[in-house]
């Protein structure tokens, strides 16, 4: 019994000594294998210090950055402004540096796609319009408002009158549009070109005949360049002060409004500049060198701000040359002497706009022709877009007291509301 009690007591004793053992090797995480040492505890990890910013870095990428913003805010402004005149290829290769590349920049090369994907072909009448010299200062014309006026009452706009023309013919569609563009010799025939504008845009084509400055009071004297470039008008006031003006005619009228409404020019185009020779030209003589030195500079200046040049032939000259009883060897002298003394200061050009509109008959157009001249304009009261192999024919329509008294019904269709330009108050009865 007392054999039986003692080994109970060492049994008890063997299995809690073991029990105390695994819980020991339990609790260090050792391996059975008593060879092998403990492991040593992991130290504890210490995060590294942050680098400090350097400040002139962070000011050099900031000016970085704010230059990138400035590049990209002026590439955006210039490709507006081109795609306003329909530069659309020209306007998408500004914004195409990838230096300037993001998300404004991808919008605005959308809309410009856009907006070109968007030109229809124009395939109705190409219509002309033109203008003398404007009236400033009508009251030093018409004193008379009761005696009925041929003359500068009948073939002439005032300045106030072309200033109510022009939005007008911008709120109808029309785009100005340069004349050498229309038409091209393809397989030796004349050809229309593919016109595309925007859907609701027409072209239209806008001349000026005579800018010799020989009409005397109530008009420009002369249109020069000063020296800082700008374009100005000397113009005689009603009290017989002579001023520069910016706004004197045609050109710096226009120039103005193109400015408020730049998709009124296609392209930066503006009109046609139809000289003459035998007054010169621009208030200039053709026959001092000083005289053709300016008319070249204000021919330079008028090209730059997109005006082009038309032979107007040399004489102007009814009897004989541009009339009923025209003679072929006038024709020929008219043109040679243009060709000579006016086009060395011009630049050549392949638009012959006809004297009175009259449309030269062979021989005598033949010359013309063999000038180099494939557009021949004449006048009319009907828009006339006609092809021949060698030359195209398009009327233009004059825009004066005599139209807007006679040909209103063609003006108010086409062009503008007569009984919103014409100036009765200033001017007399037209006959």
């Amino acid at each position: 019994m007392r054999v039986k009690k003692a080994v109970s007591v060492i049994f008890v004793l063997v299995l809690a000594a073991c029990v105390l053992v695994g819980c020991s090797q339990r609790s260090t995480g050792t391996s059975p294998d008593a060879s092998e040492p403990p492991a040593s505890p992991s130290p504890a990890l210490t995060p590294s210090p942050s680098p400090t910013p350097d400040p002139e870095e962070l000011a050099r990428e900031a000016k970085r950055l704010a230059e990138i913003a400035e590049k990209r805010e002026a590439a955006i402004k210039e490709a507006d402004a081109l795609a306003a005149q329909y530069f659309y290829d020209e306007a998408l290769e500004v914004l195409s540096s990838p230096e300037i590349a993001g998300a404004t920049v991808s919008a605005k090369i959308s809309e410009i796609e856009a907006a070109k994907a968007s030109l229809v072909r124009y395939e109705g009448d190409i219509k002309h319009i033109f203008f003398h010299s404007l009236i400033v200062y009508p009251e030093m014309i018409f004193r008379d408002k009761t005696t009925p006026m041929g003359g500068y009452n009948a073939g002439f706009s005032t300045k106030a009158e072309f200033e109510k023309i022009l939005p007008q013919l911008y709120a109808r569609g029309y785009v100005l549009y340069d004349i050498n563009e229309c038409y091209e010799k393809a397989d030796g025939v004349m050809k229309r070109k593919e016109i595309l504008l925007p859907p609701g845009k027409q072209p239209l084509i806008l001349s000026v005949d005579d800018v010799a400055y020989a009409y005397g009071d109530g008009f420009a004297q002369k249109l020069m360049v000063k020296e800082d470039g700008s374009l100005v008008n000397l113009v005689k006031t009603p009290s017989g002060e002579v001023v520069e003006m910016a706004d004197g005619d045609v050109f710096g009228v226009l120039e103005r409004f193109i400015e408020e409404h730049p998709d009124f020019s296609y392209k930066g185009h503006k009109g046609t500049v139809a000289l003459t020779g035998y007054q010169g030209a621009f208030g200039f003589s053709l026959e001092t060198e000083e005289g053709q030195t300016e008319i070249m500079k204000t021919a330079e200046a008028l090209r730059a701000r997109g005006w082009n040049f038309a032979s107007h032939s040399y004489t102007h000259n009814r009897k004989n040359y541009f009339g009923p009883n025209s003679k072929p060897a006038n024709i020929q002298y008219d043109t040679n002497k243009w060709l000579a003394k006016v086009a060395p200061y011009i630049g050549p050009t392949r638009v012959f706009i006809a004297p009175f509109g009259y449309r030269v008959k062979q021989p005598g157009l033949q010359y013309i022709l063999d000038a180099g001249f494939e557009i021949y304009c004449t006048v009319s009261d009907k828009i006339i877009n006609e092809l021949y192999d060698d030359y195209a024919l398009m009327s233009r329509i004059e825009i004066g007291g005599y139209s807007m008294t006679y040909y209103t019904k063609l003006l108010n269709e086409n062009f503008f509301n007569v009984d919103d330009v014409f100036d009765a108050d200033m001017r007399p009865p037209v006959i």
